[in-house]
């Protein structure tokens, strides 16, 4: 903005220098050689305007560029730090399409919108107050036709806002679309129902093509107005001028520099509006961007907190969860209402229920991704709120229900677990997870590729990845979301005898969605919607879920200090 208002003023010196040379030259009837430091001068700022219509372009795509990757690195951040309980309730293609088209589309805003919306206010202003100083008159007609322009700026600006709103959408609903079928192919294919799937793209490519063709006629019906305008006032300048000059009341060379700077008057005015409408898209987008950002500040708690509490040892600590309530937007009925659960260190939990009964969310909220309405979770006796969430999830291994998997090879995936795992403890994890039979079988062992989210694998097999992964990070807390949902009675005896050495001594949450499918443990809690406990069972204390060894002190009896019955809660 400041080399564009030097621009201007590089402008004002050649208009003044042109009208000065020819009325020299012309009128006046001076020598060439008279001219000479005017011409120098003039060359000068024409060089001068140059130089500064370079360093304005420089100046704003560097700043751009430096704002949109400091805005996907946020985007990026606080999507992860709103974890995988929000990320399930979005459409990934959409966070994509804001994440890369979406923040690309801010470029223009950034680089000339801005920019050029400041000197819009500020350019006219100046060259007014040149033009004044000549002939007031003309400086009246501009300055009349100058203010009716913001008044059809807003009026086709508030439509075009809409338009570029709609537009946004649907092109967001596409990506979504496109990358929802992309991942549903293959059972697409299997069901022969492929067909239905381009139809159902190529709707939301009509959709978006009837938004696009809607937001192009606002824009050119805008630049038609701006462009009417603008050659209307220079006309009107120009008119009045040259009837001036034939009765001799003005001066050519006052005429002619006036000439000069009246269309320069309108032209950072036709440019805002212009880069209005160009960078609609990219305010549409920042539009999502910001309700992301908006909703990691409400939903999620920091990754650490400043000052945060140094956390209790879990080995010797019991964790808490007391009077925890969770409710979704949307829905009348908390998740959690009022949990108290007491896990003791090495202690074996299942949490059974059927499904949308709130196990999920419970484990959820042991890993920090959901804040409770009211409760909290507690470390010994300090609220898990106040200690560090970095150093709190370094502790904690979680394999959700639906494990996420990157392109690359087996290896690469199952060392998201630990980066630093040696030879030795990747080779236990593999025997730990039943994964040990898979590579053998595998031509390229370890090195075998994997395709995004795991597509050439089995449902099973990326189960056992993502508990490989947990036993590579070798924790004392270990939290299973339906870890045997996907393996038959046959791998899932396996995977119980294979996991019961490590096993023995954590503690374990594991959520599951009947009780025959977690076999003996020391205490189940059945939920029921979240709100209330069907019964509490201890186990045998010669059994513990996943066929670890007993001996670790079960008690046959419910203790009070660890089932407790809230007035409108869940037993623990």
């Amino acid at each position: 903005m400041a080399v564009g208002l030097v621009g201007t003023a590089a402008l004002v010196a050649q208009a003044a220098l042109i009208g000065a040379i020819v009325q020299e030259v012309l009128i006046d009837h001076d020598g060439l050689h008279h001219t000479v430091p005017a011409l120098v001068a003039l060359a000068g700022a024409f060089g001068l305007r140059a130089v500064a219509a370079w360093a304005g372009e420089v100046a704003a795509h560097r700043t751009s560029a430096s704002v949109t990757s400091t805005l996907r690195r946020q985007l990026l951040t606080r999507a992860v730090a709103l974890g995988p309980s929000w990320l399930a309730g979005e459409r990934t293609g959409e966070l994509a399409a804001s994440a890369t088209q979406g923040v690309d589309a801010l470029d223009g805003y950034f680089a000339r919108y801005l920019p050029t919306l400041v000197l819009s206010a500020l350019t006219p202003v100046v060259l007014l107050a040149c033009i004044v100083v000549r002939d007031w008159f003309s400086a009246v007609i501009l300055a009349v036709t100058v203010a009716v322009i913001p008044l059809f700026m807003i009026l086709l600006g508030l439509e075009a806002t809409r338009n570029a709103d709609r537009q946004w959408a649907r092109l967001s609903g596409l990506a979504a679309t496109f990358y929802d079928l992309l991942q549903g192919l293959p059972t697409l294919r299997a069901f022969g129902r492929t067909r239905d799937g381009r139809h159902t793209l190529e709707r939301a490519n009509r959709e978006l093509h009837d938004e696009t063709m809607s937001t192009l006629k606002v824009a050119f019906l805008s630049s038609l107005a701006l462009e009417t305008m603008a050659s209307v006032g220079t006309a009107l300048v120009a008119l009045f001028l040259g009837l001036r000059l034939l009765h001799g009341t003005l001066p050519l060379g006052t005429a002619l520099a006036i000439l000069v700077l009246a269309p320069e008057v309108y032209l950072p005015l036709r440019r805002a509006g212009a880069e209005f409408h160009s960078s609609a898209e990219g305010r549409a987008a920042a539009a999502r961007i910001l309700d992301v950002l908006d909703a990691a500040d409400a939903a999620s708690p920091p990754t650490d907190w400043a000052g945060a509490r140094p956390l209790p040892d879990l080995s010797l600590q019991p964790v808490r969860l007391a009077g925890v309530t969770v409710r979704h937007t949307g829905r009348a009925q908390p998740v959690l209402d009022g949990v108290d659960l007491s896990l003791r260190p090495g202690e074996h939990v299942a949490v059974v229920g059927e499904s949308g009964s709130g196990k999920s969310t419970l484990l959820n909220v042991l890993m920090g991704f959901v804040v409770p309405e009211s409760g909290e979770v507690l470390v010994g006796d300090e609220p898990l709120s106040a200690c560090s969430m970095r150093e709190w999830r370094r502790h904690v291994a979680w394999v959700p229900q639906r494990p996420a998997l990157v392109r690359g090879s087996l290896e690469d995936n199952l060392r998201l677990g630990n980066p630093d795992a040696t030879a030795n403890e990747l080779a236990r994890a593999l025997v730990r997870s039943g994964l040990d039979g898979l590579v053998a079988r595998l031509p390229g062992g370890l090195a075998t590729p994997v395709g995004e989210g795991g597509l050439t694998l089995s449902a099973g097999e990326r189960q056992r990845i993502a508990i490989g992964r947990a036993v590579l990070r070798d924790v004392p807390v270990v939290l299973l979301d339906e870890p045997t949902a996907h393996l038959d009675a046959a791998r899932e005896e396996e995977l119980r005898d294979a996991l019961a050495p490590w096993l023995a001594g954590r503690t374990l949450v594991m959520a599951a969605h009947r009780g025959g499918l977690v076999g003996r443990v020391d205490r189940t809690i059945t939920l029921l919607a979240g709100q209330t406990v069907a019964g509490t069972t201890v186990a045998e204390p010669s059994a513990t879920i996943l066929g670890t060894p007993p001996g670790r002190g079960s008690s046959t009896t419910d203790r009070a200090d660890d089932c407790r019955t809230a007035p409108s809660g869940v037993n623990g």
